[in-house]
């Protein structure tokens, strides 16, 4: 029998064998199932041996049935799977015995739950799990994240947000069901982030959820199937998806109110981008589509993102005339900003991965306030951003001549590599990144900026003159990635205004033996910091933990993946609310006893003996 090679109805990959009888889409993880049916012809001759022989009856001539049998078993077969793969393939609605999911299975997802809404062993009700307005999920360096907010973004213009991350390395091992986010009936907003790791299936539903706005579609997930789980779909406004076809880019008129879309991959048979303009778009972000002049025909979009494009004739965006903020992502053959000028009202710019030869189309443009350029070309032209009188925000990196003097009367927030700073003129920003690229900087080059509020180091490079950050006022969060600070431990340890520290993968030289004393600092983060003690690097963090124990207004504690073995450095520690020392080396919870503020523990990997010392005062996960 020759072997049929089948496609996925889903995803429209290929199908593989993964049993006898089974087989798997190993990319959106559909299973099909074979069924034989076997047709047996028994002979059977049965002969009397007892008394006289019954005389033999003439033989009559019977029809012929098996190969009819047979015929119409094979018949009914093939119709059984031609239904089968009908219904598959057709993205009907949700079977009518559809049960809506009200409470996740999926372990991460109720730990998540458990620990925003403060519940130790219960799941939250559904009026807890129905007050939840936005939820963005992805995995990102092995560890389940979380954006959420209980205020509704589309309603609200400053909704709160808030992150969660999964720091249990058994859950992080874990898939999630994409059924699961079913008993979030009162989202608004859901992002699924093409995430991998979620498990998809055909037996979902969203009819339920009446507020839904906006959905991001999982891995590879079939937008003519999903595009049934929506009771009305006049109520979406925002979809992130793939297009596979000419008739998937058709199916998205049914979603008429639809102002916001993403397409983060179009199949090379899709040409019908025209009907995009028969629907109400303000906003639309394309992936790896080269041919750009159907842009033209969408003059009213206000936000346009171009991503992983060949391109090479950008001349349609010069209609785009109601333009506001325009997004280049990896389109190598940019070369010119021309266009803008056609742009009156164009106030974010950001261009990553391009080959930009100058930058004077944005000379003096008033309309920009937001402008990014990440190996954006243009080296010798960065002069031409102090013409940008309205600018507020700016952020250059991938930048290797010499660096400019940037006059920047307005810009608050500053993210640039760390030779721009000693030059750079900012009297007014409050948020400053500084990319360090294997140099250094140094206190004294901070404290020109008296307004400075949050002060971010990356990228591997060294800080010195640590103090001089006392004579800013309103300095109150630093945060250091693969920073060094060598000898000046205690100074960092002790700044007066600091009321938040986080150090990943930062450099400590300690010397002397009194611990540090501060009593301003809050929060404290140290996770994979490296530790040196009279010039010897300490893998056993028992010594260093007593220096820690004179900062005692810490409310909130990080160090994970260590070698803690004992918690007696916090006992003086009256403020602190939540400890996070997951991956430790830590038996004994005792010395948390007597922290009346305490509200929070995260102990997840350590050999713990007596979590209910705690009682139920103390949340532990």
């Amino acid at each position: 029998m020759a072997f049929i090679q089948l496609k996925c109805p889903n995803c429209n990959g290929k199908i593989e064998p993964k049993g006898e009888r089974l087989f798997k889409c190993p990319f959106c993880e559909t299973e099909l199932l074979l069924q034989e049916n076997n047709v047996y012809h028994v002979d059977q001759s049965v002969h009397h041996y007892h008394g006289t022989a019954v005389p033999t009856r003439p033989a009559r001539s019977k029809p012929k049935r098996n190969g009819l049998l047979a015929g119409l078993l094979v018949l009914a077969l093939s119709v059984y799977f031609i239904w089968i793969f009908a219904n598959q393939g057709s993205g009907g609605g949700v079977s009518q015995s559809h049960v809506v999911r009200t409470e996740p299975e999926s372990e991460v997802l109720q730990l998540f739950l458990r620990d925003i809404f403060d519940k130790t062993e219960a799941m939250p009700s559904l009026e807890e799990l129905g007050s939840i307005r936005f939820l963005s999920v992805d995995k990102a360096d092995d560890r389940w994240r979380f954006r959420y907010s209980f205020d509704d973004p589309f309603t609200n213009e400053q909704p709160e947000w808030k992150e969660y991350v999964v720091t249990d390395k058994v859950l992080n091992t874990q898939r999630m069901e994409q059924k699961d986010f079913e008993a979030f009936s009162g989202l608004t907003g859901l992002d699924l982030n093409g995430e991998y790791e979620i498990t998809q299936t055909r037996d979902m539903s969203f009819s339920h959820m009446k507020n839904l706005k906006s959905y991001s579609s999982g891995f590879n997930e079939s937008f003519h199937v999903f595009a049934s789980y929506f009771g009305d779909k006049s109520r979406i406004q925002q979809l992130t998806t793939q297009i596979r076809s000419n008739e998937e880019m058709a199916q998205l008129l049914e979603f008429s109110n639809l102002q916001n879309l993403s397409i983060t991959y179009v199949d090379e048979s899709v040409t019908d981008f025209q009907i995009l303009q028969q629907l109400p778009l303000r906003s639309l972000a394309i992936t790896t589509i080269d041919d750009l002049g159907w842009l033209s025909t969408l003059p009213s979009l206000e936000s346009l993102s171009i991503g992983t494009s060949e391109a090479t004739d950008f001349s349609s965006l010069y209609a785009l005339s109601q333009m506001e903020e325009l997004t280049f992502d990896n389109v190598r053959n940019l070369r010119t900003l021309d266009f803008v000028a056609s742009m009156p009202k164009l106030h974010t710019l950001d261009v990553n991965q391009a080959s930009i030869v100058s930058l004077e189309p944005l000379r003096n443009k008033a309309s920009l306030t937001r402008l990014r350029l990440a190996d954006a070309g243009a080296q010798e032209t960065l002069q031409v951003i102090n013409s940008l009188s309205s600018l507020s925000s700016l952020t250059v990196s991938g930048y290797y001549s010499t660096a400019p003097e940037l006059n920047l009367p307005r810009v608050t927030e500053l993210a640039l590599p760390s030779s721009f700073v000693p030059l750079l003129h900012a009297p007014v920003v409050s948020h400053l990144t500084v990319n360090l690229n294997s140099n250094g900087i140094s206190g004294g080059d901070v404290i020109r900026f008296p307004q400075l509020e949050e002060l971010s180091l990356l990228e591997s490079g060294s800080f010195t003159q640590v103090k001089a950050l006392n004579r800013l006022p309103k300095l109150h969060i630093l945060n250091a990635s693969e920073t060094s600070f060598y000898g000046e431990t205690r100074e960092l340890f002790q700044l007066s205004n600091l009321t938040s520290l986080e150090c990943l993968e930062c450099t400590f030289q300690l010397e002397g033996e009194a611990p540090y004393d501060n009593g301003k600092l809050e929060q404290l983060n140290l996770n994979k910091s490296y530790f040196s003690l009279d010039n010897n690097h300490v893998d056993d963090l028992e010594r260093i933990t007593p220096y820690l124990t004179g900062l005692t207004e810490i409310r909130s504690f990080t160090l994970q993946d260590s070698s803690i073995q004992t918690l007696d450095f916090v006992k003086r520690w009256k403020q602190l609310e939540i400890l996070h020392v997951e991956n430790n080396a830590i038996s004994n919870l005792n010395p948390l006893s007597t922290l009346t503020s305490l509200r929070k523990v995260y102990i997840a990997g350590n050999p713990v003996q007596n979590k209910t010392v705690l009682g139920d005062r103390i949340a532990v996960y």
